[in-house]
């Protein structure tokens, strides 16, 4: 069941007692659910959000109804057609117990910039962006668009125990994982370009034996692609969770 139609209204934390008034006034239903970054009411079609207390996540909480905003405008202008899926993960198998000296190159901000570059943000959010401290607000913002939730029903302004699901748009699930992989799109393009020195890659983050040349072919790649990045020189060998099916190399 989808019922949020009309965005996002942020209020502080103590306006929560007054909305669930106006609810037992009214009579009407509505649906709650505590977050990591805020308390949540959906009613009548319009999400409220009441941000924790701390102020980090309280001067960052704009950055959800910005996203949605820019989101619904490139909607509205733009066809939206999936991508190829392509796994998160991926290892090389014949690397995967490599003792020799690796090097990884971690993109600054993947999602979030391939956001920008296609155009599904706007330059003001990107950049306004940057300045929340608390990074992992940025990414919920978008993985926001994708989520399916579980809230709990509210009733004559009482929160009860009988909970609902509310899926998300397929539009925004579909443009969500388009940006997730076009990220890793790039890394096995990344893989293809390092062949047998390539190791791994885990979500944003290339691994791969530690060679001038292959550093000079991975910071071209990503910088053709207007794509920022930082290079780890000494990182440990990450660890192998469970086998990856999907292989971006024939000869891996």
């Amino acid at each position: 069941m989808s019922v949020l139609q009309n965005g996002y209204t942020v209020l502080r934390h103590d306006r929560k007692p007054n909305l669930l008034k106006r609810l037992s006034q009214k009579g009407d239903i509505a649906y709650y659910r505590q977050g990591s970054f805020s308390e949540e009411i959906i009613w009548q079609g319009r999400k409220f959000l009441f941000p924790s207390p701390k102020k980090s996540i309280q001067d960052g909480m704009w950055v959800f109804r910005s996203v949605i905003r820019d989101v619904k405008d490139y909607i509205s202008k733009n066809d939206i057609h999936p991508k190829d899926r392509l796994p998160v993960n991926h290892w090389n198998r014949r690397l995967q117990n490599f003792q020799g000296k690796i090097t990884a190159t971690d993109v600054d901000h993947a999602y979030w910039r391939i956001a920008f570059l296609q155009g599904i943000i706007s330059s003001k959010t990107y950049f306004k962006g940057l300045e929340i401290k608390d990074k992992s607000l940025r990414l919920a913002a978008l993985a926001n668009l994708a989520s399916t939730k579980e809230y709990y029903i509210i009733s004559e302004g009482q929160v009860t125990s009988k909970t609902i699901i509310l899926k998300y748009d397929s539009l925004l699930h579909t443009l969500y994982n388009n940006i997730r992989f076009s990220c890793f799109e790039f890394m096995t393009e990344m893989a293809h370009m390092l062949n047998d020195n390539y190791i791994c890659y885990k979500t944003d983050c290339i691994y791969y034996i530690d060679r001038p040349e292959n550093r000079e072919k991975v910071q071209q790649y990503l910088e053709s692609k207007n794509m920022m990045w930082k290079q780890l020189y000494e990182p440990d060998m990450p660890i192998k969770e469970k086998p990856i099916g999907t292989n971006p190399q024939a000869n891996s």
